[in-house]
């Protein structure tokens, strides 16, 4: 059966329009999706290539200003292998919403099915918003640091010609501080900026969006499989009854003959099928080989973009706040540390998304076996137990995400990087005390 077009646009969740705008969602045959797909990738490269060139003809000496390339390349170039992946994956992304849309028309399809994916859709727009809101004052803080800390140059300095500075480091083999080519680029460093940062929220919104629709079949499931109890319903009976009657006729009695037909109808109670019983048992049990299938999909899209993410924002989680305690401790520059402190939010909520939703996953998946074990069983027969005893078996063991086939998404990940993230800290601290 395949799924309507209404419901496949549903599970495409928030942000849809801007993916397929960036050529990030885009079908087979469609050729105008390719090349949008192509200048999305020139646009997110340009901030890798720009920083490496910096690194490579013209070095930076201050150790702030090598972390702070650091951190750029870490990040941008993180985000283009993101970027890379996604529309490499897109097949595999087709196939897994297609499946998502099949199970969602074939399995629970009551009203409280309903209403449990729309409170994790509702959830999936929200998520969507806090990263947009999240992203933007990072996004104006990178664009804008330049122009407020030349403003704040001149005004310490006096009415002088103070240096230009650019929202990312570049090199050209010009003049890059002079006009035009001082606007020129910044301007298209500050459009690669924009459409970076609004192509890794679609990306990270449709993963979590997805990860929240695995988690709402879960909980269709978990719903489902107490409900199996075998229906008791009345119907009406018609009960034999012997009777005979006598009659006297002329002082001789004489007696009527029994009859078999019933004088009175009844109503009964009638206990449902084993058979319907073990129907519902064996409609339950596909629903979970399909979420168990849709779970195996989710993680194999995600496993080298993810697991590549959460190690560069550990890095780059420590790179901030070095670079940022470096500026105000050592040259109280405000408008420097400003980029550095309002990358921090936008990486920390981006991991920990991450490790949440993930989680939840995780915690659906653990609940399904209690629930199994909560149904009507001890009326049926030995066919449905030890079916259902299987059935809880697998149950017990819980669905997780796993990327790089190391790390499983959870808020003990969460710890984990927050761990390592101050442990590079460290070493940086030391480092820099030794200098």
């Amino acid at each position: 059966m395949q799924p309507e077009a209404a419901d496949v646009e549903w599970l495409l969740g928030p942000g849809a329009s801007l993916r397929r705008l960036a050529g990030l969602w885009r079908q087979q045959q469609d050729h105008s999706g390719r090349l949008r797909a192509a200048l999305t990738l020139a646009a997110v490269s340009l901030l890798p290539v720009s920083v490496a060139l910096k690194i490579s003809m013209d070095p930076p000496q201050e150790l702030d200003e090598i972390t702070l390339c650091g951190f750029v390349a870490f990040i941008s170039s993180g985000n283009f292998v993101k970027v890379l992946l996604f529309i490499c994956g897109g097949s595999a992304l087709h196939q897994l919403v297609e499946l998502l849309s099949t199970t969602m028309g074939r399995y629970g399809s009551g009203e409280s099915s309903g209403a449990i994916r729309s409170q994790y859709r509702k959830l999936s727009d929200r998520v969507y918003m806090y990263l947009q809101a999240a992203m933007v004052p990072g996004f104006v803080g990178w664009v804008c640091s330049p122009l407020l800390s030349r403003s704040a140059l001149a005004s310490a300095q006096g009415p002088g010609d103070t240096p230009r500075q650019l929202p990312l480091p570049a090199w050209l083999p010009l003049d890059i501080h002079a006009s035009p080519t001082y606007e020129l680029l910044y301007a298209t460093q500050s459009f690669s900026l924009l459409v970076a940062c609004e192509t890794s929220v679609s990306i990270d919104s449709f993963f979590i969006h997805l990860m929240l629709m695995v988690s709402a079949e879960i909980e269709v499931l978990s719903d489902n499989v107490p409900a199996m109890k075998r229906r008791r319903m009345k119907s009406p009976q018609y009960q034999t009854e012997k009777w005979s009657s006598r009659a006297e006729i002329n002082n001789e009695t004489s007696k009527f003959p029994d009859s078999h037909n019933s004088l009175s109808t009844k109503l009964v109670t009638k206990v449902g099928s084993h058979g319907h019983m073990y129907f519902l048992l064996l409609k339950n049990i596909q629903h979970h080989q399909m979420i168990l299938r849709l779970g195996s999909l989710l993680q194999s899209s995600m496993t080298v973009s993810i697991f590549v993410m959460l190690f560069i924002n550990m890095a780059n989680l420590c790179s901030s706040i070095f670079i940022s305690a470096v500026l105000l401790q050592r040259d109280k520059n405000v408008a420097k540390a400003l980029r550095s402190l309002l990358a921090i939010p936008p990486v920390l909520y981006q991991t920990g998304l991450y490790c949440i939703f993930g989680n939840i996953i995780t915690d659906q998946s653990e609940k399904l076996a209690m629930s199994t074990f909560n149904c009507g069983w001890t009326d049926c027969d030995i066919r449905f137990k030890r079916n259902l005893l299987i059935f809880m078996m697998r149950a017990m063991q819980p669905i997780e995400i796993t990327v790089g086939k190391t790390c499983k998404l959870s808020k003990e990940m969460l710890l984990q990087v927050l761990n390592g993230t101050y442990a590079l800290l460290n070493m940086l601290y030391n480092f820099h005390g030794t200098d």
